[in-house]
């Protein structure tokens, strides 16, 4: 049955077309078969409403020159409706790479004013383009940077946080030998409610951090600096936490000295595994060894709490965007 022909003669609202198109579209590939099959299609593609909740996947070969622009060039327009954006520009290091990479980014932050979520993989000029983030992307409330270069300094983040007051959750890594100060903390969102990966100055600032944010997910950086007091700051403004990723060198010991007063946190990494069995000693009782973790991550006993799914397993990821159930699959640039 012609479809197309169903649309172009009214008996399909254009509204509901594009609905439907928004389930089918999954990839370029898709587009242009369906482009081919029928001129109305062509059309109706070309409407924003089709791209509505779409999560855009951007990947290296979207940066390459074809026909005179870049692949990117022609859709990136239509996604203001989007959801979620995914960005790998693994191998984007030459001049005409990155200054795709940019091209893209900015046209990204213009275009998709009703993105929630942002993750930008594999990028080594990462933080130079971070003025991208402060004026774009307003919807903005999770952000994930991941392989990408270390961040110099927590004050990177701050004209982030001030222009993203809504941010929900961050995802980043930073430089071996930088800490969160004040600064960082002052502008922190205050609706803030997962972090990683990160150090903090001292036990002071941690507090400060934990008294100003309703954090339920809190990962420190592998090698941060964890004094005493950082475990009384926890103990005491830390209640809500339910997952939390401690420092690589800490013993059993100190782990469960830290987890002792949390009575909402369901799991605990420790990103090292060491003679004995992390969870065999201390923590034995009120936690158990989560077997899809390889041996870095406890569960409490009697949790159903699992890692996300996917290659990248983690403690807590963003939801689809705020999705709802119904919402379309993600769809594809490449």
């Amino acid at each position: 049955e012609d479809l197309g022909g169903r649309a172009a003669s009214g008996e399909l609202l254009i509204e509901a077309w594009c609905k439907a198109l928004s389930f089918v579209l999954t990839s370029d590939r898709t587009l242009a078969a369906v482009r081919a099959a029928s001129r109305t299609f062509r059309d109706v593609v070309r409407e924003p409403a089709a791209w509505e909740g779409a999560c855009v996947f951007i990947q290296p070969q979207d940066l390459e020159v074809h026909g005179g622009s870049h692949k990117f060039e022609a859709l990136v327009p239509l996604l203001r409706l989007a959801s979620r954006a995914v960005l790998n520009f693994r191998g984007a290091q030459g001049p005409g790479k990155r200054q795709a990479a940019q091209q893209c980014l900015a046209m990204l932050a213009d275009h998709c004013t009703n993105a929630t979520s942002l993750c930008i993989r594999d990028w080594l000029m990462l933080e130079r383009y971070l003025p991208v983030l402060h004026s774009g992307f307003p919807s903005l409330r999770h952000l994930e940077v991941i392989g990408c270069d270390h961040i110099s300094s927590y004050e990177a983040l701050v004209p982030v946080f001030e222009q993203h007051p809504s941010l929900l959750s961050l995802r980043a890594t930073f430089a071996p030998k930088a800490a969160a100060g004040e600064a960082f903390v002052r502008a922190a969102p205050k609706d803030l409610m997962a972090l990683g990966f990160v150090a903090f100055e001292g036990p002071g600032v941690l507090r400060e951090l934990l008294e100003r944010c309703p954090l339920e997910h809190l990962w420190f950086a592998p090698t941060a600096k964890f004094p005493s007091g950082m475990t009384a700051a926890i103990a005491e403004e830390g209640q809500r936490l339910q997952t939390l990723a401690l420092p690589s060198y800490l013993s059993e010991d100190a782990c469960a000295a830290v987890v002792r007063p949390l009575e909402r946190l369901q799991l605990l990494c420790r990103m090292r595994i060491g003679v004995f069995e992390f969870g065999s000693g201390a923590l034995a009782e009120p936690f158990e060894l989560l077997p899809s973790a390889q041996g870095t991550v406890l569960r409490r006993r009697g949790s159903a709490a699992e890692l996300t799914p996917g290659p990248n397993h983690a403690l807590w990821a963003p939801p689809q965007a705020d999705a709802q159930a119904g919402d379309p699959p993600a769809m594809e640039l490449s």
